[in-house]
C-alpha cells in the first residue's frame, strides 16, 4: 500500500510542524510506503510564522499548497494507493483538485472547522461552511479529535481518534512554581470570557500570560504555574489541558466543549462560584494534578487511523 501524504505548510511551533514528519514516519513504522507531496519544496523555503490573526503567513501557505497541487497532477496512480490530508480544518486550493482527479480511497484530518463559535472566519461562515462540507464528501473517511467535534460536523463518515501528544518535545516538569493562575489561551473573544476572567483577578490576583516563541518557553511556562485556566467559548481538543498535565500544572476547564473527555468532573467548572471554589482547592495545594482521560486514545492515535484506512492491525 502507499500513502499519498498532503501536509500543512509546516509552520514552526505549532501542530503543522510535527505532523509534518510525525504522520510519514507513523506510516512506514507500519510498513507502508508514503510520498510525501512539498517535502523538497519545503526544505527549500524559509518556513515562518504568521501573526495573532493568520498562524501561517497567507501568501506563503499558498505557495506551498500549489507547489503540491502541482506534484499532485504529475502523479500516476496504482491500484493499492491512498491519500491522507494532514487537516481539512482550512480547506484551501488543493482539496478543489480532488473532484477532478483522485485515487479510490482518501482520508483526512478535520482539525477544526467554521462551525466554531466566534471562530477569526466568523466574517466568511455562510460561504466557508458549504465548502468545508463538500470537500469532506470527497473522502472515505474524516478523523476528528473529539466526540464533541464529531456532534457538531454530523458529517456521515467521521471517525473520533482524539489527538496524539508531541511527545518528541522535552518537558518542564521540574519547574519551581512562581505563578499562581496562568492563561495560554489567545486573548480574543473565542478563546477568553473577559468578565470572567475579571472576576477571578479581582478575588484572586492577575492572571498571567506569557508571549512564548518555542515550545520549550512555553512548556517552562506551564511548569513553573500552579494552575492553568480555560475560559474557552469554543475549543474541539484541548491540548492546553494535555499540556499543562504534562507540565504539572494543574488545568481547571468549564464543564463543556470537549472538557469532559479529557477532565474528570473534579478539574471542571459550571459556574463562576464553582470556579472560585475549585482555584482555592488549587492554590491551597487540595486539588490534585489530574489524570489525562483520554491518554490511552492518544496514544492509539496512529494506530486507529491506519487500522481504519487499512482494515489491518497495527503494527504489521
Amino acid at each position: 500500500m502507499r500513502i499519498i501524504f498532503v501536509p500543512q505548510y509546516p509552520t514552526p511551533n505549532r501542530y503543522q510542524e510535527w505532523w509534518f514528519w510525525k504522520f510519514p514516519e507513523e506510516f512506514r513504522a507500519a510498513g507502508l510506503e508514503v510520498i510525501v507531496l512539498g517535502k523538497d519544496y519545503a526544505e527549500r523555503m524559509a518556513i515562518r510564522r504568521g501573526n495573532k490573526e493568520n498562524f501561517s503567513p497567507i501568501n506563503d501557505a499558498i505557495e506551498f499548497e500549489s507547489r503540491q497541487l502541482a506534484e499532485y497532477c504529475t502523479m500516476q496512480f496504482r491500484p493499492d494507493d491512498m491519500l491522507f490530508l494532514a487537516d481539512l480544518s482550512f480547506p484551501g486550493i488543493f482539496c478543489g483538485g480532488l473532484y477532478h482527479y483522485r485515487p479510490k480511497k482518501m482520508y483526512a484530518f478535520c482539525h477544526a472547522t467554521s462551525l466554531n463559535k466566534l471562530d477569526i472566519f466568523e466574517s466568511v461562515r455562510s460561504s466557508k461552511w458549504p465548502v468545508e462540507s463538500a470537500h469532506a464528501s470527497l473522502f472515505d473517511k474524516i478523523f476528528v479529535g473529539s466526540k464533541y467535534h464529531a456532534r457538531k460536523l454530523l458529517w456521515k463518515n467521521v471517525v473520533v481518534t482524539s489527538l496524539p501528544g508531541p511527545d518528541h518535545i522535552k518537558r518542564g516538569t521540574s519547574e519551581t512554581k512562581i505563578f499562581d493562575i496562568v492563561s495560554a489561551s489567545r486573548p480574543g473573544k473565542q478563546k477568553v470570557d473577559f468578565e470572567l476572567e475579571e472576576s477571578v483577578a479581582h478575588k484572586f490576583g492577575p492572571i498571567i500570560r506569557k508571549n512564548t516563541e518555542t515550545s520549550e518557553e512555553y512548556y517552562k511556562f506551564l511548569g513553573k504555574s500552579k494552575v492553568l485556566l480555560i475560559t474557552s467559548h469554543e475549543d474541539t481538543f484541548g491540548y492546553q489541558i494535555v499540556d499543562a498535565i504534562n507540565n504539572n500544572c494543574i488545568p481547571i476547564a468549564r464543564y463543556d466543549l470537549s472538557y469532559p473527555e479529557l477532565l474528570p468532573a473534579s478539574h471542571l467548572y459550571r459556574d463562576k462560584e464553582e470556579l472560585f471554589g475549585l482555584l482555592d482547592r488549587a492554590l491551597w495545594g487540595l486539588l490534585p494534578l489530574p489524570k489525562l482521560k483520554c491518554k490511552d486514545a492518544m496514544n492509539n492515535f496512529y494506530n486507529k487511523i491506519i487500522k481504519e484506512m487499512t482494515e489491518v492491525d497495527y503494527p504489521f
